[in-house]
């Protein structure tokens, strides 16, 4: 498993740092700027360990309530299947037609009961998906947020933008290969103790 993608996650960063002039008043130094891919984040074997492993423990608590959805679905498209078989019958296969038309009449109140039961799980567990994402990836989020703060006061960046955002938006249109710096900060972060979040919350 590479890349994993669920419904309404994804991490928008632009960290910002002040620049210093010299004392004698001369001009400042170029602003030294860095880019991060947040989607390589996700990545099982170079992405970051925790929030692989949040997402994939995040996963696993929504799969049963997403097959259950999947399961009301194949149920809905049977009784459609099994109307269509009643309404277009074998030649030459002798009906009674009464009892198919209540047979039909009957599926039809069934699929509608299925397709309303259908609509609000999937309410559910859109709601669902967005409550748990916050309380499971939002404090990641936030401790990855600090982390590229500290990460870029100890390399000097006056400015990290997130290039997955950026390049999803069209903004950029040329960028030197060398401002990526998603390995070495995902490196600092994998490396970082997991006390680094509590220490960051009590500055």
């Amino acid at each position: 498993m590479k890349k994993l993608s669920l419904v309404a996650l994804g991490l928008i960063m632009m960290v910002m740092f002040s620049v210093s002039a010299s004392a004698q008043g001369t001009a400042a130094a170029p602003l030294k700027v860095g880019l991060i891919d947040t989607g390589a984040f996700a990545d099982e074997k170079e992405g970051i360990k925790r929030y692989y492993n949040a997402l994939i423990a995040l996963e696993k608590e929504v799969t049963p309530k997403r097959q259950e959805l999947v399961t009301l679905q194949t149920r809905i498209q049977t009784i459609a299947q099994d109307i269509q078989k009643l309404q277009n019958p074998p030649a030459g296969v002798p009906q009674n037609q009464a009892d198919v038309a209540n047979q039909i009449r009957a599926k039809q109140e069934e699929g509608s009961r299925l397709q309303r039961e259908l609509e609000f799980k999937n309410k559910e567990f859109e709601a669902f998906v967005d409550k748990r994402s916050g309380e499971v990836l939002g404090p990641l989020n936030q401790d990855i947020g600090r982390a590229i703060s500290d990460y870029g006061k100890q390399k000097g960046f006056a400015m990290i933008f997130d290039i997955d955002k950026l390049a999803q938006s069209g903004v950029i249109l040329a960028a030197d290969p060398t401002a990526n710096i998603t390995t070495d900060f995902i490196t600092f972060y994998n490396a970082r103790p997991a006390a680094a979040a509590t220490a960051s919350n009590q500055r």
